[in-house]
């Protein structure tokens, strides 16, 4: 699998002695990864637009028209930039979506950058990097713009400079441009999620127990640290001033995650796929006990322990996932050790047989996963479970029949607002509604609930969802006025969705929108 001799703090070693010691650093496999990534980049592109916006989508094109410091359920990243290529590219779901198909491509490389660090050489660079374009989570992600599409991106990066530095302080070198530069690149994630202080509340102390400990003493990494608090300041202080809703988003997925270990760990393995299952797995074990990885064995350690707490504080599967790209590139270096060490051999013929199986393996395995998350699938056939599928249905066609009932009103001069119980919806109706006559949608779900609320003088309210028992503890009139009704083949979450007209409210919206806050979806 040898291509070039491998390059070490300016000088040259032999073949023979970079294989025996992974550590030292190969060219980048610049044009080989290049083409990888290219086609990933083509078959995402060619098929980014085959459904609607999703749901959360929607939110975040809303979100992005109320520009503040932060959002009760994520920082201003995704809104600011959702709003700012909606401005670009108008009503163009590959142009709202090409920053994620960026990250996307970004964490591909950095997987690949990832196994060079640990001394894979140019084949096994592009290997680890197929095995990552291969991975669904990946592909999922390059298809919608949402947090985690630059939260795993960002880790992963984040996690690259670590080795990095970690390889210099092996190397008797000072690691602080490393470190600083990983600072920074946090600096940046804390605007998109706010899970990225995990891995180094983890990784730091792993370094000390580890190894290397100079990385904890290098200026760099404080540095670095004290631009990433200064950049998550302003989001910080919104939500002390609003009660700190994330807190009560994180207990919202603390209610719909269940299942413990087993869900964990069964939907992670959904997420790599079989092939990038079991290379992770191989990774991981590399990294705690292969002697030739043992400078980065801190980041295996921090890996078990992440995936522990997340498990423990039941997590969603996917906020590991910035983790893999390491995974992935210390499982492609394992590989190569097993392949360097069948080469020992007399006869060749035992390590190309199993080249031959493996590969087998990979393409058997690997690519029906991979092909079955490309939205390929005609709309009336999406599976039930597919909560992104299904929430990417239909809204032209709820939001002209709300659109409606909001038009046949009478014209008494009585001041009506249009409001919805799910954030999906009232998203639809702020990008779709405008051109059917609505001019502004308020909702009681999540992070849209603080977006706006209906003025004081509004005596009169579409709504759309909700139970009438509920509603008729807030209002004085309550009618059901019309039913959501879409294609009976789309398998949407709308369909005999209700449709009221409120009217005569019990007491001032000032008091009566708190009380109908709900961090719910539904």
């Amino acid at each position: 699998m040898s291509t070039a001799p491998p390059v070490t703090a300016g000088r040259s070693v032999t073949s023979s002695t970079s294989e025996s010691s992974p550590r030292e650093r190969w060219p980048f496999a610049t044009v080989s990864v290049g083409v990888v990534a290219l086609v990933f980049a083509l078959v995402c592109v060619l098929t980014t637009g085959r459904y609607g916006y999703f749901g959360d989508e929607l939110y975040f094109l809303a979100a992005g028209h109320h520009p503040a410091f932060g959002y009760a359920d994520q920082p201003p990243g995704v809104p600011l930039l959702a709003r700012a290529m909606q401005s670009l590219f108008p009503d163009s779901l590959v142009g709202l979506r090409a920053p994620s198909l960026l990250a996307a491509v970004g964490y591909l490389v950095l997987t690949a950058l990832s196994a060079r660090e640990l001394g894979a050489n140019r084949v096994t660079q592009v290997c680890a990097a197929g095995v990552a374009a291969l991975a669904p989570h990946l592909i999922a992600s390059a298809h919608l713009l949402v947090t985690y599409s630059f939260d795993q991106t960002l880790w992963a990066c984040v996690v690259w400079l670590l080795l990095r530095a970690a390889r210099r302080e092996h190397q008797g070198q000072p690691a602080n441009g490393s470190l600083l530069a990983a600072g920074l690149v946090t600096a940046v994630a804390v605007q998109f999620k706010l899970l990225i202080p995990v891995l180094w509340l983890v990784a730091v102390p792993m370094a000390m127990l580890f190894g290397p400990r100079r990385l904890v003493l290098r200026p760099g990494l404080w540095l670095g640290g004290l631009l990433a608090v200064l950049s998550a300041a302003p989001g910080l202080w919104w939500q002390a001033r609003n009660g700190w809703p994330q807190l009560a988003m994180a207990r919202v997925v603390d209610g719909e995650t269940t299942g413990g270990v087993r869900a964990f760990l069964n939907a992670s393995s959904h997420q790599l796929g079989p092939v990038g299952t079991v290379l992770v797995l191989i990774g991981l074990c590399g990294l705690l006990v292969t002697p030739a990885l043992r400078p980065h064995r801190f980041l295996g350690a921090a890996a078990v322990v992440i995936a522990v707490l997340f498990v423990v504080v039941s997590g969603r599967s996917y906020y590991t996932a910035g983790l893999y790209a390491v995974l992935l590139g210390a499982g492609a270096v394992v590989a190569q050790l097993c392949w360097t060490a069948l080469g020992k051999y007399r006869h060749r013929w035992p390590r190309w047989v199993a080249a031959a199986v493996v590969i087998a393996c990979c393409l058997f395995t690997g690519l029906p996963p991979a092909v079955g998350t490309l939205p390929l699938t005609p709309a009336p056939r999406i599976n039930p479970h597919n909560v992104v599928g299904r929430a990417s249905l239909a809204w032209p066609s709820i939001t002209e029949q709300v659109a409606r009932v909001y038009r046949e009103l009478p014209r008494d001069g009585t001041e009506t607002a249009v409001v919805t119980r799910d954030y999906w919806s009232a998203g639809a109706l702020h990008h779709f509604g405008p051109r059917h006559g609505i001019p502004e949608v308020h909702s009681t779900s999540r992070g849209f609930w603080y977006l706006s609320r209906p003025d004081d003088t509004v005596r009169r309210v579409v709504y759309l969802g909700g139970e009438r028992e509920r509603l008729r503890e807030l209002f004085g009139r309550v009618r059901a006025v019309d039913e959501i009704e879409t294609d009976p083949a789309l398998p949407t979450y709308y369909d005999g969705m209700r449709i009221w007209v409120l009217e005569d409210p019990k007491l001032p919206w000032s008091r009566l929108w708190p009380r109908m806050h709900h961090m719910s979806l539904w």
